[in-house]
């Protein structure tokens, strides 16, 4: 398996992965309208106007795509979604690693991440810590009255060493 940047070229088949892992992961911790709405939302330009706000990897096998992750420049990673052919295999372990890496050479002292319900007890693992619940729009806004169940967890990148 290779893991590398994404390209513009991957954006509708990142769509398609993510449009399959709420309908068929997170469809077992969110209700059917949500899911509905949630899966709705995402499609290549989505991702494709997004490419340039943050660093994106994709996880390619075969010629497809197997997993992506990505973060934005500060220090909050936005994402990881896994094929659901993939789930428990390790691939999501390697991507979380590559975007943790990227973060500290950014000067990340801490990551954040609002992680989905389904997502919790892998960031967990991962040591990230629940800090509290959130609510995330579906459609990016909150006027529709929308909303995902999220945990915002977070995870000290100084523990360890001299700074922490």
């Amino acid at each position: 398996m290779e893991i590398r940047l994404a390209k513009d070229k991957d954006c509708a088949e990142i769509a398609r992965l993510h449009r399959a892992t709420i309908r068929h992961i997170n469809s077992k911790d969110y209700p059917k309208k949500i899911i509905e709405a949630w899966s709705g939302r995402t499609n290549a330009k989505r991702f494709r106007d997004s490419l340039s706000k943050c660093k994106r990897w994709v996880a390619v096998e075969n010629g497809k795509i197997a997993g992506f992750v990505d973060h934005g420049r500060s220090d909050e990673l936005w994402g990881l979604y896994v094929h659901r052919d993939y789930i428990g295999k390790g691939l999501g372990s390697k991507l979380l690693k590559i975007a943790e890496d990227s973060l500290k050479k950014q000067g990340a002292k801490t990551i954040k991440i609002e992680s989905t319900i389904t997502a919790r007890p892998f960031y967990e693992k991962h040591g990230y810590k629940f800090v509290k619940k959130g609510l995330h729009p579906v459609f990016g806004d909150k006027k529709n009255g929308l909303f995902v169940d999220t945990y915002i967890m977070n995870k000290n990148l100084l523990k360890g060493s001299r700074l922490g």
